[in-house]
């Protein structure tokens, strides 16, 4: 149980730096990219969605790892017989989709839980982090109406 929860807080702590260092970059990069302001939201966007998948690969290579070397639980349900059952499984639980086709049954359930929360959190995060680049590159007269000062 010890080397579960040691390994659900090293992911959580991992993915929350690697998304912090990806937001950084973009933050300090994306001002330099030679593009109109409404494609340099359109490279956020994609920039963090790839993030993502990166976070949720994190997590698949755990799982992977958690079931064949440290014996931390199984799977039931629908086989995960390669990388991409695991990237499948990994996907659901991070984005709290919570499909039910597989399920964690020891210690790795813990990891499933942490990676749910953790999902939530980043993704919140990168929607922050859109809304105010959204909010500072977007050119309001171009499609949007400006919101109307009621002072």
């Amino acid at each position: 149980m010890t080397v579960a929860i040691m390994l659900a807080f090293s992911l959580v702590a991992a993915t929350f730096i690697f998304h912090y260092w990806v937001m950084l970059w973009l933050g300090m990069n994306t001002p330099k990219i030679n593009l109109p302001t409404q494609m340099q939201v359109l490279v956020i966007v994609l920039v963090l969605f790839l993030a993502h998948i990166a976070e949720i690969g994190f997590y698949a290579i755990a799982y992977s790892w958690s079931v064949s070397s440290l014996e931390l639980g199984v799977f039931q349900g629908a086989p995960l017989a390669d990388g991409m059952s695991y990237l499948y499984y990994s996907g659901v639980i991070y984005t709290t989709l919570g499909l039910g086709d597989i399920q964690p049954e020891g210690h790795i359930r813990f990891i499933t839980a942490m990676e749910a929360l953790n999902g939530f959190l980043l993704i919140t995060w990168s929607a922050s982090f859109t809304f105010i680049a959204m909010g500072r590159l977007w050119p309001w007269d171009n499609s949007c109406s400006r919101p109307v000062d009621k002072k």
